[in-house]
């Protein structure tokens, strides 16, 4: 037992795992409240998409570098601590390399919104900085007895698919105020009781992950509901990814951080699955069919969302600090069958979405938002009502298009006749005007009108319009104008706008995916 942990007694001295603990939580505290004023400066915000968006407010991002100072500073404070065991300074200035990958990865794509292409580079520097700077799994223990040695190949793999599922199941997983911050908190002293006790006694991995719990929760002070500051890209890679590491290196300890994160982890096996079935990319796609989505659905709040995934973590969590190898399979096992009956039992289950009728200008500009984005949220009927489209074979050419859009996912399609004559009664006198002129609000004024009444005779509780897609669109005027339209007819507009997350570049790749028409200008005569 090394000296550093003894106390003058010989007895284990807890208290300089609880100054450690002390000053990770205080540290980060200080550091979240120096990056939250960075990212207010330097515009790095999560600003609000009532579509796939839980906060109401602009919160500001790269909150994992609190984390990242926080428990970087006191890890390598303790330098004579945690090299009392089997790890070097190489092994240690690894897992730092990787993390400052991710830093570094993380705080480009919260400011410039990354393609996952892009994005991926960084974790997987970052298992490549682990690698190389000597940690590696030696063995691993068999459930049926024994100990299952691997070859240093297999062990570069076992760590890159590990600590790469890791990293991504915190990065889906980061969804709800404080969610992964808490669970974190959770496997990192989970890990801490297990290395303390007397028959795996790793006073320096315990060490460390008492570190990082601290971390964790000043950095939750500020993360938890309602969050003041968000994690951001690399702080929930961070998190799966140094929960990750504690495992390799507390001796491949890696049924613990299963039974903590599995059902995080299973539920995005799930949403993998889920999205691969629908033909999508499931690192492109985003959704609200993950299982606190479906919790909030429910009607639970962010508060008790979080703490029913708190409890879930630290129940079998615990209960692998009292189980031999096979009875952690048994309670891997368990918790499999727990989410195929979560996912089963939510299939049958689903709160009532709010009725949305979208008006719809074309497939090309909409198609993505109502299949993709808002059908998760709202029950969307589409509205095709386009009187400025200039000639007839123009308007059925891309009334085809949204047909095809409706009947591929389902959605209900109302058509409102064509009657151009009208809207060039509508439009007289400003035949010259330029784009974006007074013509233009015309015309958006008169399609928004109309969704709007219509969805006030039909009970619709919202509406909206893809006519904010357009690169060429102002969407501020056309929401504004939504708003006053809406609140005239009695019901609410949807302020989304669908360039968001680079919406209309991905609605055009589905029209062209679906052979439909993509058409070279907005409709109007006056507009060629």
């Amino acid at each position: 037992m090394n000296m550093l942990f003894l106390s003058t007694s010989g007895q284990l001295n807890y208290w300089s795992f609880f100054w450690a603990f002390l000053a990770a939580m205080a540290l980060t505290v200080i550091f979240t409240l120096l990056v939250k004023k960075l990212a207010w400066r330097l515009d790095i915000l999560d600003r609000p998409d009532p579509a796939r968006k839980i906060h109401k407010k602009p919160t500001p991002l790269l909150g994992g570098l609190a984390v990242f100072f926080g428990f970087f500073l006191v890890l390598f404070g303790c330098t004579p601590a945690i090299l009392s065991g089997h790890l070097t300074i190489y092994h240690w200035l690894g897992v730092l390399a990787g993390a400052l990958f991710l830093m570094i990865g993380g705080f480009l794509d919260d400011k410039y919104n990354l393609r996952p292409g892009q994005q991926i580079i960084f974790p997987l520097l970052a298992i490549a900085a682990v690698i190389i700077g000597g940690v590696s799994i030696a063995k691993i223990t068999n459930p049926l007895g024994g100990y299952i040695y691997l070859s240093v190949l297999t062990s570069a793999l076992l760590i890159g698919f590990w600590l790469l599922g890791m990293m991504y199941t915190t990065k889906l997983l980061d969804g709800v105020d404080g969610l992964v911050t808490g669970v974190t908190a959770i496997g990192s002293f989970i890990i801490f009781l297990f290395t303390i006790t007397t028959k795996y006694f790793q006073p320096d991995i315990a060490l460390a992950a008492l570190i990082l719990c601290g971390a964790c929760l000043g950095f939750l002070i500020f993360n938890f509901n309602p969050a003041k500051i968000f994690l951001g890209e690399g702080g929930s890679l961070l998190l799966g990814y140094l929960l990750g590491v504690l495992a390799i290196i507390s001796g491949g300890k890696l049924a613990m951080a299963l039974l903590v994160m599995g059902i995080p982890i299973l539920d995005v096996l799930w949403t993998i699955i889920r999205r691969l079935s629908r033909g999508q990319n499931p690192f492109r796609f985003a959704d609200r069919e993950h299982l606190h989505h479906r919790l909030l659905d429910l009607g639970l709040s962010q508060k008790q969302t979080a703490l029913v995934f708190y409890g879930l973590s630290l129940a079998f969590g615990l209960s692998g600090l009292f189980l031999q190898s096979q009875g952690k399979l048994f309670a891997l096992i368990i918790l499999l069958i727990l989410m195929v009956a979560i996912v089963v039992g939510f299939s049958f289950v689903r709160k009532p979405r709010p009725k949305l009728l979208m008006h719809i200008c074309c497939a090309p500009c909409g198609g993505y938002a109502v299949s993709q984005v808002l059908n998760k949220k709202y029950d969307i009927s589409l509205f095709f009502y386009n009187p400025n489209i200039d000639t007839r074979e123009e308007f059925d050419r891309r009334l085809e298009g949204v047909k095809a859009i409706a009947q591929k996912f389902n959605l209900p399609l109302i058509v409102e006749n064509y009657d151009h004559a009208a809207w060039q009664s509508l439009a007289k006198g400003h035949e010259g005007d330029p784009e974006r002129g007074p013509r233009c609000l015309l015309c958006y004024g008169d399609r928004l009108e109309k969704t709007a009444r219509l969805a006030s005779e039909k009970k619709f509780e919202f509406i909206g319009t893809t006519l904010t897609a357009s690169p060429f669109k102002d969407s501020a005027v056309i929401m504004e104008m939504g708003k006053k339209a809406a609140e005239r007819a009695g019901v609410k507009f949807l302020e989304y706008d669908l360039k968001t997350d680079d919406g209309y570049r991905k609605s055009q790749e589905l029209a062209k995916k679906l052979g439909i028409y993509r058409q070279k200008y907005c409709g109007c005569e006056f507009q060629k």
